[in-house]
């Protein structure tokens, strides 16, 4: 039997703690753990606003089971994350999906180093192939072969139908206007409109 939470008395009447925003409108059996922290939390830190921390917890804890979902995914479709990013990085230059080496390891962030060793790896695995550049005899370009199309569509698709079973708790208007103010709150972070951040970080290029 699903465990039944009370409304913390706090959260009932208007006005005697900051933390009845965090509990309008919720009824108690969709109380979950993050609101029993934030009542601890309320009451050891009273300065600290519940709200703003129940929200940034949920972020956290939706990327995390996100991250974990997409995990799955990739394992399904034996791709790991490096070799999805890369097969991502030629889908996205469009028809006939080429890049050189040198533009992929800027846009992925990685040393010439790392980015030769990714690549070796992905031609060995049948994934990638390199072709000479036309307009650069001493350069190569890297496309996908059939076998790494194939295997960055199921993994797209899959993971876009567990995304979207998910996504289902929300109404259509719901998830738009989650989107909105995701979008919206992103802006407060220097880096927003890349929607990730770009930092080459030394695990990445030590991994490769």
């Amino acid at each position: 039997m699903a465990r039944t939470r009370a409304v913390p008395d706090a959260a009932r009447a208007p006005g005697h703690s900051p933390i009845e925003g965090a509990f309008a409108g919720v009824e108690p059996d969709e109380l979950d753990g993050i609101d029993d922290r934030l009542v601890v939390w309320a009451r050891e830190i009273p300065d600290l606003d519940p709200v703003t921390e129940g929200l940034v917890e949920r972020i956290q804890h939706l990327a995390h089971e996100f991250d974990q979902s997409m995990a799955q995914t990739l394992a399904a479709s034996m791709l790991d994350r490096r070799a999805f990013q890369l097969l991502m990085e030629l889908r996205r230059a469009g028809p006939p999906y080429r890049r050189s080496a040198g533009v992929l390891a800027d846009h992925l962030r990685l040393s010439t180093g790392a980015m030769t060793n990714r690549l070796d790896r992905l031609e060995a695995a049948g994934l990638i192939q390199r072709l000479p550049d036309p307009n650069d005899r001493r350069g190569t370009l890297i496309e996908p072969t059939d076998a790494g199309h194939a295997a960055w569509d199921q993994a797209v698709g899959t993971q876009a139908r567990r995304e979207a079973m998910f996504s289902k708790v929300l109404t259509e208007g719901e998830r738009n206007e989650l989107h909105r103010l995701l979008r919206r709150l992103m802006r407060a972070f220097p880096d927003h409109e890349h929607g990730h951040s770009h930092g080459k970080t030394s695990t990445d290029n030590a991994e490769d």
